[in-house]
């Protein structure tokens, strides 16, 4: 039997559906929701635009969108939208827009609330940055972390018209919404240039699990183009899973926490002298490297000679409070009680130590506030297999 650790101690209208009780009615679109406004194209800042560019708003229902309302003198300016689907929106800034928030107005005529962001009209005429060209690029890793230790990286070479240019890069989704930018300012033509990007989206929330890839463009948000050998890269990446298209990767929250051939064993209620089974066991050869499956900080590094043996629990960052705790590991963690962990970090290795006849490491997630600090212990089976999966 595996062991486990034992005890110690403007305005706006809400649209509504009529519906019958015979099932008829009419149902009205939901109201859109804005989360977040920036610059696509004539971008000084993030938020800074001239009057011509043109900006992304993102939020929730944005394909019932008809229309979106710029700041004005005396009162709003209503455009049509560039784009729309059910995340995002597009629209040119219209002459005599001035800096402030911004608004969407469904196909019923109701205005959203205003945006959280406040969007800056530049005095700066809208100007094309001129053709850039990359000739060079690679994105590394390909399967990365939130709150990693490694983070996704685009390396790449520029051309341009002038001897320096100002960039942004972007990361976009798989549905073409951009979530993050960063703005290079003199680059020099034919300099090679790194971008990272950790996983967080605005206002320092995370980006959901998915596919992901880098553009870079002009300061004015023009793309810029490829060089033939990266348009036949990307073509073949399309169609073979061995070459890997320079621009993408994936990100995803979490890790699973043993690298290397396992099989899973006793999990939460399995029985135990005098307690119940609290966790999930990852049977493996002992010696293989446990990785931190969420980035947090150590809350406790012991050893308990009657049940968890070596053991490390870590509160983890983003996720309300909850603890990982990782326990039978050859020897004491390395990581000290307080010290700040990345997703993927070594934490320890596979042991038997503790009460423990086999190898294999008893793996328990406990909610908010955390391990024995007024939380209780939830089953960690599903998220370890969902993390198996991918990692």
């Amino acid at each position: 039997m595996l062991a486990c650790l034992v005890t110690v101690a403007f305005g706006s209208a809400t649209a509504t559906g009529a519906v019958t009780s015979g099932g008829g009615g009419l149902l009205l679109p939901k109201l859109p929701k804005i989360s977040n406004v920036i610059c696509l194209t004539g971008c000084a800042k993030i938020r800074e635009v001239s009057v011509g560019g043109s900006v992304q708003i993102t939020g929730t229902d944005m394909d019932s969108v008809a229309s979106v309302a710029f700041r004005g003198q005396d009162k709003n300016i209503r455009v049509e939208p560039d784009l729309v689907t059910s995340t995002r929106v597009e629209a040119t800034v219209p002459e005599n827009a001035i800096s402030g928030r911004v608004r969407v107005v469904s196909t019923t005529g109701s205005a959203s609330g205003p945006s959280s962001q406040t969007l800056t009209i530049g005095e700066k005429s809208f100007s094309r940055t001129g053709k850039l060209t990359i000739t060079d690029a690679s994105t590394t890793p390909r399967k990365a972390f939130q709150y990693g230790f490694r983070r996704p990286a685009l390396n790449f070479i520029v051309n341009g018209g002038a001897a320096t240019v100002d960039l942004r890069v972007d990361v976009v989704n798989a549905s073409g919404d951009v979530v993050r930018s960063r703005f290079l300012t003199g680059v020099k033509t034919g300099s090679s240039q790194k971008v990272a990007w950790g996983g967080l989206v605005a206002k320092g929330k995370t980006a959901p699990n998915g596919a992901y890839h880098f553009v870079v463009r002009g300061n004015d948000g023009t793309a810029a183009s490829l060089s033939t050998r990266l348009k036949q890269r990307r073509r073949r990446a399309v169609h073979s899973a061995k070459v890997a298209d320079p621009f993408s990767f994936r990100m995803y929250g979490f890790m699973f926490p043993l690298r290397g051939p396992h099989t899973y064993g006793d999990g939460i209620g399995a029985a135990r002298s005098g307690h119940t089974h609290q966790g999930q066991d990852v049977l493996a050869k002992c010696g293989l490297p446990l990785r931190a499956a969420r980035a947090g900080v150590v809350y406790y590094n012991d050893y308990q000679a009657g049940g968890a043996g070596n053991y490390i629990v870590i509160n983890t960052i983003g996720t309300g409070g909850k603890s990982h705790a990782y326990m039978h590991m050859t020897a004491r963690s390395p990581l000290k009680v307080g010290a700040h962990v990345k997703t993927g970090q070594l934490v320890g290795r596979v042991g038997t130590t503790g009460a423990s006849s086999a190898c294999h490491l008893h793996f328990e997630i406990w909610s908010g506030p955390g391990w024995y600090q007024g939380g209780t212990f939830l089953n960690p089976t599903p998220s370890l297999k969902a993390w198996d999966r991918y990692s």
